[in-house]
């Protein structure tokens, strides 16, 4: 059975209790799922990693008490670490440091992110031919700050930039998260880049694989362009669709069934925004604030996978723990 003071046990499927009404039985799901995705690549402690002094939290712990947090729409470090050391100090004894889990997770984005992927391939096993693509703005810092802001800016490359939204109709500074889902919500691609980055330019530099192939690919009005839709239907075999001004040469009406299917992208950065909080920034880093990011995505799937084990609709996530 699994310990939950991330003594981990490999090898268990079980949970300690049925019903997901508290912390510590969301922490349990968040492990045992980790644990699934990454059976194959952790050692008999939850580790990835080899430490001559293992940790008393193991690796697969602090990635499911990310998760835990996120689901939890606890998205402050210190509120988290306050609640757990009051109402759960006997369920987490081992609790490290509030700073050690914010190093250790950092160190762990990337798995964040490939367990996003890997819990959305087993959640898109359902029949599906149309991926749905679009992208959300995410404010770091307020548009006063300009000229004296440091946040982010560690590296020239990932460094906040300012863009136009078109949905708020006015610029801010900071990224763009583009996401890539199927018609059911479950997240395929994702990416974070600095918001001077047109949509369509980063539909550019996507690289489909062979799993794509054949689909059908819908976006806004932010990925018109010929010479892309011509070069994904002959080199990927993928149709983009996207809705046409009218002021354009061949402009045709937008299939409102296409319309209704996009909408799910847009509830789904709706959820983000409100029950995970996407534009209220913490991180003073990139690698922080990509961290985040890839919790709350990854949170999302997990939030799914229990809706799926329950047989209910996959996206009614907000009272999924119930």
């Amino acid at each position: 059975m699994h310990s939950i003071d991330g003594q981990y046990l490999k090898g268990t499927k079980s949970l300690i209790y049925d019903p997901m009404h508290d912390l510590r039985t969301m922490y349990e799901k968040c492990l045992e799922l980790t644990e699934q995705m990454y059976e194959d690549e952790i050692d008999e402690l939850g580790n990835f990693d080899f430490y001559p002094n293992p940790p008393a939290f193991s690796d697969i712990g602090i990635i499911a008490l990310s998760l835990m947090a996120e689901s939890a729409s606890i998205d402050s470090e210190n509120l988290l670490f306050s609640i757990l050391r009051s109402d759960y100090q006997k369920d987490f004894p081992n609790l490290p440091d509030r700073s050690r889990f914010n190093v250790r997770r950092r160190r762990h984005r990337e798995r964040i992110e490939e367990l996003c992927k890997r819990i959305g391939m087993c959640l898109g096993k359902q029949k599906t031919i149309i991926d749905l693509i679009d992208s959300v703005p995410i404010p770091v810092v307020k548009n006063s700050r300009e000229r004296s802001y440091r946040i982010c800016k560690q590296e020239e490359q990932t460094s906040p930039r300012k863009g136009y939204s078109a949905v708020d109709q006015r610029y801010f500074i900071g990224y763009k998260l583009h996401l890539m889902v199927d018609e059911h919500g479950v997240t395929n691609e994702m990416q974070i880049l600095p918001a001077n980055i047109h949509d369509i330019t980063a539909l550019k530099a996507y690289e489909p694989d062979f799993t794509q192939q054949g689909r059908t690919l819908i976006g806004d009005r932010g990925y018109i362009s010929t010479q892309v839709q011509h070069d994904l239907f002959t080199i990927h075999d993928i149709e983009l669709v996207v809705p046409y001004r009218r002021n354009q040469k061949d402009y045709t009406p937008f299939d409102p069934e296409l319309g209704k299917k996009r909408r799910r992208i847009e509830v789904l950065f709706s959820q983000l925004c409100d029950q995970f909080k996407l534009k209220k920034n913490y991180a003073k880093t990139f690698a922080g604030l990509f961290t985040r990011i890839m919790s709350k995505l990854a949170a999302i799937a997990v939030l799914q996978w229990v809706n799926l084990e329950k047989g209910r609709p996959i996206n009614q996530i907000r009272h999924a723990w119930s």
